[in-house]
């Protein structure tokens, strides 16, 4: 391991140990999957995937292991082969009668541990120590659990061909698939005399694969979860609908518990963040303001809600003991919608910001002390602009801040309103505030409605999304306090921005060390959907948890690819003697008019599935999907795509802006050759697909054996956009095509919804003048055809659903067209909050 990659490791384990040492779960290592999940889907560990170790006269292994309480929990933590015929296994069921943790030579039982509890030191939430030790020499192993030490004289082989494995075994010898649910870490191996000779921390890996730390010997993981992993990926913990629309929500942080309270009229919900448990309290008397979703607060020092309103004086507390909110006001309340706000234990103060109601902004700062009959307010408009969906926070010393924002000058709807990017320190008790910077920005964005301030003072977290349209991206951003310095942290959260009828807040949880997103939107029909999402804290660059592969190792990836490269060259020139390469582009300027339809999937054997999901087979019609990494599969989907687009290819700065941002030019360099050289070897299986790089630009070319089905409908979608004759050959292979669903529906990046978008659009267009061409001709089962290929890409789409009920009405399917239409209007209140325009009727009178 060189010296910068032990310093990123030393400052990463003591960043996450002092971080995350009070933490409910384990937050480190390899989570193995078990008994949860099928077997082809279970975790592996495989430590010697090119060829066996092999030791003169004994080694130990020694890790560090959590058990996990699931409903099954019978497994193998480590199995041990030796010259291929003899298998030594350590094996658990946690919770079992007997037996519970055991060590098996073959059939022979070695030892044989009845309760977990009799281990010194064991915590059934901790970890745990194990030491192996084969002595050939002596002829006997010892087992060390947390420093209990059992040694049995057993008859072993030379140890020559030593195989090991984590979890689930794929192996020829002695294959199995029953895993113990566990976590793995700090997996070490000695020789006898005490000397290191390998070291897999678990903490840093690569794809599907992790170096040691001594000697860069590679391990492969397959289906791993990686812990460090949650410090760069959001989890979805939870989604439920709530009846009814005007909520209120707040975060609360307890001594042994934190989550979230939602506040109804007669009803408060709580969600657990530890227990992940919804529970609900129906109340006695009283109701929280009707009013937005971000007035309530969680007051900590007395145990009490608080619901609030600029337009009440009087604050509105809830006592758990009384199980009663103070007052019940009927009065609707919408003068300060999503403004900002947070309560401040310290001063015991409600401080809100901004809002938005009855096409206005507001710039009017309000505090309220808990003790205080009325609010304090003072406009400072002449500080900060009237706006609402910005951030606050509590920086410390009777100080928030104010981040972004939306709003105009003027305080107008109609003032030319705009977004705004700065950050503002406003001082509560003298209720004046300073700016500290702001930066430009090309994007309409807005923030959520709390922001979390590091324990350092020196940057913020908080959410960012487009505020231009209703299907979003929620990023979570760090800002330094006295510059912007922005850094987009962990992956994206899908959003629907449905204005005031949407809500998304950011909050700390302490007991689990987690940051934690809310996100709330109205479906149109009086429910409310919550979801509820977490990221380990303290938040990780992508740079931060990426092993870097060995310089070894990548020597000798350098002479693989240089091998390859030569063969690939020598194959291109005599393939180039036997037919023509066709750029990703396929524009063909001589493309006939008349296109004769072929099964091109059952004569290619190798496609590339984009519709409906992402699948890809090889020259052998083999499914080679699974082995396109996260990364891997958006690199060569982006690259396909903007090759198909930009014959010129794209530049090596842009695709580090899409996929290593976060990194610095070096890693993000380094990280991308890495990759691309994956990425070559995987499309030399599939054949046909080359990637090259002339004149600055990467490009990538696709040959006509490989069938493309996005390329292939797009090719024939711009013949008729171009003005091509229209023909029902033609019609019915976009609909073949296209009925396979939306574009890439199983990638949520940004960088994937401008091809997303114009796909629909050029799809959606076309298919306005097919249906003329259709209904023209009378052939319902085509027009039907199309409709619905539209609407598996739209759900939404007018047209479509009016020619879809149109087709099924006049083939006779009655009954079916009005069952469409009701279970379209369902779906189009759910996505846009509103009913269609035109009714049944409409449909069935044309």
């Amino acid at each position: 391991m060189n010296n910068k990659s032990a310093i990123v490791y030393i400052l990463l384990l003591f960043l996450l140990s002092n971080t995350l040492h009070n933490t409910v779960r384990a937050n480190t290592g390899l989570f193995f999957q078990a008994h949860r999940v099928i077997p082809e889907k279970r975790t592996e560990l495989n430590l010697t995937p090119e060829a066996p170790f092999s030791f003169r006269d004994g080694f130990s292994l020694s890790f560090d292991v959590h058990l996990r309480n699931e409903e099954h929990n019978y497994g193998y933590i480590v199995r041990i082969i030796l010259n291929d015929t003899l298998n030594i296994d350590l094996l658990s069921n946690k919770g079992w009668t007997h037996s519970q943790l055991f060590l098996m030579r073959g059939n022979q039982s070695l030892v044989d541990i009845s309760q977990l509890d009799s281990i010194p030191r064991f915590n059934s939430s901790d970890w745990f120590q194990v030491e192996l030790r084969l002595n050939y020499k002596k002829q006997f192993i010892t087992c060390i659990l947390n420093e209990k030490e059992w040694s049995i004289p057993i008859e072993l082989p030379q140890l020559n061909n030593v195989r090991i494995t984590f979890g689930l075994h794929t192996g020829q010898s002695f294959p199995s698939t029953d895993v113990a649910p566990m976590n793995l870490r700090n997996v070490r191996i000695l020789d006898r005399q005490g000397e290191l000779l390998k070291k897999w921390t678990l903490l840093q890996h690569g794809d599907n694969e992790v170096y040691d730390e001594v000697k860069s010997s590679r391990a492969i993981v397959r289906n791993g979860i990686w812990e460090i992993d949650h410090h760069i990926r959001w989890r979805k913990k939870t989604s439920f609908i709530i009846p009814g629309s005007s909520l209120q929500f707040t975060p609360y942080q307890r001594p042994t518990d934190g989550g979230l309270f939602i506040a109804l009229k007669d009803t408060i919900y709580q969600y657990s963040i530890e227990r992940e448990r919804l529970d609900t309290i129906i109340v006695n008397t009283g109701h929280p303001y009707f009013t937005a979703a971000s007035s309530l607060v969680y007051d900590s020092v007395h145990d009490e809600l608080i619901s609030y309103s600029a337009e009440q004086e009087r604050l509105n507390r809830y006592s758990f003991e009384k199980n009663e909110w103070e007052r019940a006001i009927p009065d609707v309340l919408l003068s300060y919608l999503h403004h900002s706000s947070c309560y401040v234990p310290d001063l015991e103060q409600v401080i809100l910001f901004g809002g938005y109601g009855f096409y206005r902004y507001s710039s009017v700062l309000f505090i309220h002390s808990i003790d205080s009959i009325s609010w304090q307010q003072k406009d400072l408009s002449h500080l900060i602009e009237p706006r609402y969906l910005a951030a606050m926070g509590y920086l410390g010393e009777s100080k928030v801040l104010l981040l972004g924002g939306y709003g105009s000058k003027s305080g107008k709807q109609e003032g030319n309103p705009e977004n705004y990017y700065d950050l503002h320190c406003i001082d509560v008790e003298k209720m004046s505030s300073r700016k500290l910077w702001g930066f430009s920005n090309e994007k309409m964005e807005a923030f959520g409605n709390a922001m979390v301030v590091d324990r350092d003072k020196e940057h913020i977290y908080a959410l960012s999304f487009a505020n231009d349209r209703a299907f979003s991206q929620i990023r979570l951003n760090r800002f330094g306090i006295e510059r912007p310095d922005r850094i987009y942290m962990a992956d994206s959260i899908p959003y629907q921005f449905h204005d005031t009828s949407s809500y998304c807040t950011l909050f700390y949880n302490q007991g689990t060390a987690e940051l934690v997103t809310v996100l709330a939107y109205q479906d149109g029909i009086g429910k409310t959907c919550v979801e509820v999402y977490t990221l380990g804290y303290p938040v990780l660059r992508l740079s931060d948890v990426l092993q870097s592969v060995p310089e070894k190792h990548s020597i000798g990836w350098i002479w693989l690819i240089l091998i390859i490269g030569i063969v690939g060259v020598l194959t291109v020139l005599v393939i180039l003697w036997k037919r023509k390469q066709k750029n990703v582009t396929r524009r063909d300027e001589n493309l006939s008019h008349t296109v004769e339809v072929k099964e091109k999937e059952l004569t290619q054997p190798s496609f590339i599935r984009l519709l409906g999901g992402f699948q890809v087979n090889d020259s052998e019609r083999h499914d080679i999907t699974s082995r396109f990494t996260l990364i891997l599969r958006s690199l060569f989907v982006y690259m396909l795509l903007y090759s198909y687009k930009n014959a010129n290819g794209i530049t090596s700065e842009q695709l580090n802006e899409i996929f290593w941002s976060d990194m610095d030019k070096s890693n993000a360099t380094n990280n991308r050759n890495v990759n691309i050289s994956k990425l070559r070897l995987l499309l030399k299986e599939i054949g046909g697909i080359n990637i090259s790089y002339k004149n600055s630009y990467w490009y990538m070319t696709i040959d006509s054996s490989v069938n493309c089905d996005y390329i292939e409908i797009c090719d024939l979608l711009k013949m008729l956009k171009e003005g091509s004759a229209i023909n029902v050959d033609l019609l019915n292979k976009i609909a073949e095509l296209g009925s396979r669903g939306e574009l890439l529906p199983d990638i949520t990046e940004e960088w994937a919804d401008k091809f997303k978008s114009e796909y629909l659009i050029l799809l959606s267009d076309v298919l306005l003048n097919a249906y003329e061409f259709v209904k023209e001709r009378k052939d319902l089962m085509l027009l039907l055809k199309l409709s619905e290929t539209m609407l598996s890409c739209d759900s939404t789409d007018e047209t479509a659903i009016q020619n879809k009920c149109y087709a099924l009405y006049h083939l006779g399917k009655k009954g079916l067209a009005k069952q469409c239409y009701e279970n379209f209007c369902t779906e189009y209140i759910r996505v846009l909050g509103t009913k269609p325009d035109f009714d049944y009727t409409d449909i069935t009178d044309n």
